[in-house]
């Protein structure tokens, strides 16, 4: 099976709002449960500006990963499986860009804190990334050299081990960073939702809640598919489009979000229509990749022009 990975969406900034950020899923869904400690308080006490600018490189860094991981990821898990029998030389060369999701949080970090949750997690993905990249790296040039050779695989054997024990680590640290970017980008988008409403942006806010809802539908959806709630699920894809009609504007956005909505409305519906598909997987992955474009829609998306305001 594939690594399905959803992209994040950003919430932009209106006048003095602090950018809120939600994210769609980089990770598990596991800790819902830590959204007021995640979100209740600060690593110190710099200014929201710097925190949301080191929150977004974090949403920067993981979806590029997500993103090339969503299009590769069944080369990805493919390949992975090759090299836990041993070093297989046309397993090398496509793998997940572990080195710029690297870079991206350690800028991040160099930016400064955000949460306490998100903190702790990104320190421990960019341990594993810090075991990672190096074999990732000695793999590859062991391969590239044609080293395997000399020695009958002997040290492409050693390091391919080496190699998937690294990723394994890094996949459950990964998990739990995802789940804790969730956590605190759901409880502020939740806040700025409410500032959005009271500051008058009634398009931007109905977009806004539309996309909470549609994230949270696509991962019941994905949890659920062996035994979805078909009325329930249709009954919140009619309320979400009810929000989407609601929007009067004439920016053009509104009608590359609708659509894109509705791809991911046809990608659902695919996906409930027969648990027991042969081709459920591929099903799965063209719903997240639907909701990627969405997402992507939604990302380009300018509050004040949206809801025609002038600067």
């Amino acid at each position: 099976m594939s690594s399905k990975r959803k992209l994040i969406s950003t919430l932009l900034c209106v006048g003095a709002l602090t950018a809120g950020l939600f994210v769609s899923g980089c990770g598990s869904d596991k800790a819902a449960d830590t959204v007021s400690s995640a979100v209740s308080s600060a690593t110190d006490s710099k200014s929201d500006e710097k925190l949301s600018k080191a929150f977004n490189e974090i949403i920067d860094a993981t979806n590029k990963f997500n993103g090339n991981n969503t299009t590769w990821g069944q080369q990805h898990a493919e390949n992975l499986a090759k090299l836990k029998a041993g070093f297989d030389e046309h397993a090398i060369n496509t793998q997940p860009k572990y080195d710029s999701l690297q870079n991206g949080l350690k800028k991040s970090k160099e930016i400064g804190n955000t949460y306490k949750e998100v903190d702790t997690e990104r320190d421990n993905v960019l341990a594993a990334l810090d075991e990672l990249v190096p074999i990732s790296k000695e793999l590859a040039a062991y391969s590239d050299s044609k080293a395997y050779l000399n020695d009958g695989k002997a040290k492409g054997n050693e390091l391919a081990a080496k190699y998937v024990a690294a990723v394994e680590k890094f996949n459950a640290a990964y998990g739990k960073l995802g789940d804790a970017v969730k956590a605190a980008n759901k409880e502020q988008t939740k806040k700025n939702l409410e500032k959005m409403k009271k500051d008058g942006y009634k398009n931007y806010a109905a977009a806004m809640e539309a996309t909470l809802r549609l994230t949270d539908l696509v991962d019941k959806v994905e949890a659920t598919q062996s035994n979805p709630d078909k009325a329930g699920v249709e009954k919140e894809i009619g309320e979400i489009q009810a929000l989407l009609n609601g929007i009067e504007t004439k920016d053009s956005y509104k009608e590359s979000l609708v659509r894109n909505f509705n791809d991911t409305v046809g990608a659902i519906r695919q996906v409930m229509a027969d648990p027991n598909d042969k081709y459920q997987d591929r099903n799965l992955n063209r719903m997240v990749q639907s909701f990627n474009h969405y997402i992507d829609v939604y990302n380009r998306i300018k509050p004040d022009s949206f809801d025609e305001k002038k600067k």
